[in-house]
């Protein structure tokens, strides 16, 4: 809780910034996963840094902030750290599609209320007040809480995603989501389908685009439970305003696709400089001469909740490898293999980047997904929820990852084959060039995301980068109105040609008739 006394030390501060150079621009991020904010963080951090007065709404303090940049904490919800067990996990159905739905629903409803029920809204309101924002940087994700303040505040919004984006965000910035090759957040697939796969994505695309608004419904009623005099529009007409979307994922491993002005990818926007690893793990990679295999689920999943019958067989597959193997392992292992060394937590980045590294073991989470291709590793993925198994559908299809299923990670001869396929040359070369068109960029992701950003603030009053489609009513949008006066021109074209085909058929066929009477009645006079 922020006493009166921190309101004011906030309110100072922000007033002494509205008179110095620099924007004063507001981030709210009301979901409480880590593994997002981490996108998230390096881009507030880095407008701070520019000199823009940055204040951050998250569950996420940061731990050294500099001088621009200021915290205010959300409220009422669990972070989500080493929190999900994998003890009921089973393989991935159709259905799942619609249960990792569900889930987003409550996510995002839980987030919207607890965001709202927090005082750091009412702190940041009454700071707008006496110095006033320039722009609203908030996640998009599972709910559009957070474009109700940004409404409030009447300034421009910008969004991020830590991953591709939901079906129901590609409309508010009139970007094509054509999901004959464009394969949903919520999909199994690459940008190459076979038919039922298209037929699978195209209904789930369409089905989850408008159940969503179950969650615009809940955050229409939240926001007026809040305000109840401001009235506020619906969130879907304000998000419709939408001037910039920033994407954590870039063409080279997500697939090349048609983007407007205002959806900009900056994948791997998280990924900073190479950083020294701890003593005794860079001793251990160090002296791996016939190479490590980093295994990694993440931080979000407890890797130490692997059925016991999953987790002995994996312990038995890396049991046949030359590589020493260092795993993201949360709690003691009784009898470990000769090669294995576990820690508690791994500088991922700075790990998957030593030489000696031949391949990752991962669930598929895209930061670490985007890591490995950064530092050319080829990646066994074992998919578990959500765009992970997008993830390993892009690796597979780029030639540098392979798919490993949890349900058989009991057998270890399967393990075996697929670290082994991983481990191979040609996965390795192609990992290697991955890595090459990853990085090769004209602008690094964290600066393409500041100008991105500050343009908005700058330019972006006139519209310039955004498409017209959101304007457009849907029928208007997918042409159905020139189709039905082309249907009717065609039909009407048709039944003319039709219609004086027959007229002139029954004439030549009654002239023909009243000939051959008048010739039947020349006869019988005759």
């Amino acid at each position: 809780m922020f006493g009166p006394w921190k309101i004011k030390i906030l309110l100072i501060v922000l007033a002494i910034g509205s008179s110095s150079h620099g924007y004063r621009i507001l981030g709210l991020f009301p979901h409480p996963g880590l593994s997002h904010f981490k996108v998230f963080h390096p881009i507030m951090r880095g407008l701070a840094n520019d000199g823009h007065h940055v204040t951050v709404l998250s569950y996420f303090p940061d731990s050294d902030p500099v001088p621009n940049y200021h915290d205010l904490r959300f409220e009422g919800q669990e972070v989500l750290t080493n929190t999900f067990s994998l003890q009921d996990f089973t393989g991935r159905t159709f259905i799942d599609n619609f249960h990792e739905f569900h889930e987003l629903v409550v996510w995002g409803m839980d987030s919207c209320k607890a965001a709202l029920d927090s005082p750091a809204i009412d702190q940041i309101l009454e700071a707008h007040r006496v110095a006033p924002f320039d722009l609203v940087v908030m996640e998009v994700f599972a709910t559009d809480c957070m474009a109700g303040i940004s409404w409030l505040l009447q300034v421009p919004l910008v969004g991020l995603s830590s991953c591709a984006i939901m079906p129901w965000h590609y409309d508010r910035v009139g970007l094509p989501d054509t999901p004959s090759y464009i394969p949903s957040e919520f999909s199994t697939f690459s940008e190459e389908m076979s038919f039922w796969q298209r037929f699978e994505n195209w209904l789930v695309t369409r089905v989850v685009k408008h159940l969503y608004r179950i969650v615009q419904i809940s955050d229409n009623r939240l926001l007026k439970e809040k305000f109840p005099n401001a009235a506020i529009p619906d969130v879907a007409e304000i998000v419709q305003n939408t001037s910039l979307i920033l994407i954590n994922q870039h063409y080279t491993l997500s697939g090349a696709r048609p983007l407007v002005p205002a959806v900009v990818e900056i994948g791997g926007v998280h990924i900073q400089g190479e950083k020294p690893l701890p003593t005794k793990l860079q001793q251990i990679m160090d002296q791996s001469s016939n190479g490590v295999i980093v295994v990694s689920f993440g931080s979000v999943l407890k890797a130490a909740t692997l059925p016991t019958a999953k987790r002995n067989a994996m312990l038995e597959a890396f049991e046949r490898f030359d590589q020493q193997v260092v795993w993201k392992w949360e709690d003691e292992l009784d009898n470990p293999p000769k090669n294995l060394y576990t820690q508690k937590w791994l500088p991922q980045r700075d790990v998957l980047c030593h030489k000696n590294v031949r391949l990752f073991v991962s669930h598929g989470g895209l930061l670490g997904v985007s890591e490995a291709v950064h530092c050319g590793v080829p990646v066994v993925v074992m998919p578990i929820y959500g765009d992970q198994f997008l993830n390993a559908a892009a690796l597979v299809n780029r030639g540098a990852g392979v798919r490993m299923d949890y349900e058989l990670v009991d057998n270890v001869t399967y393990i075996a084959s697929c670290i082994g396929e991983g481990l191979s040359d040609r996965k390795r070369r192609m990992a290697q060039s991955l890595s090459r068109a990853y990085k090769t960029r004209p602008q690094i992701p964290l600066d393409l995301a500041r100008w991105s950003i500050i343009n908005v603030i700058e330019n972006g009053a006139m519209e310039y980068e955004r498409s017209y489609a959101p304007k457009l009513p849907w029928y208007i949008y997918y042409s159905l109105d020139v189709i039905l006066v082309l249907l009717f021109a065609a039909l009407t074209l048709v039944f003319g040609v039709s219609y004086g085909c027959r007229k002139l058929c029954c004439g030549k066929q009654h002239l023909k008739s009243t000939k051959s009477n008048a010739a039947k009645k020349k006869t019988k006079k005759q």
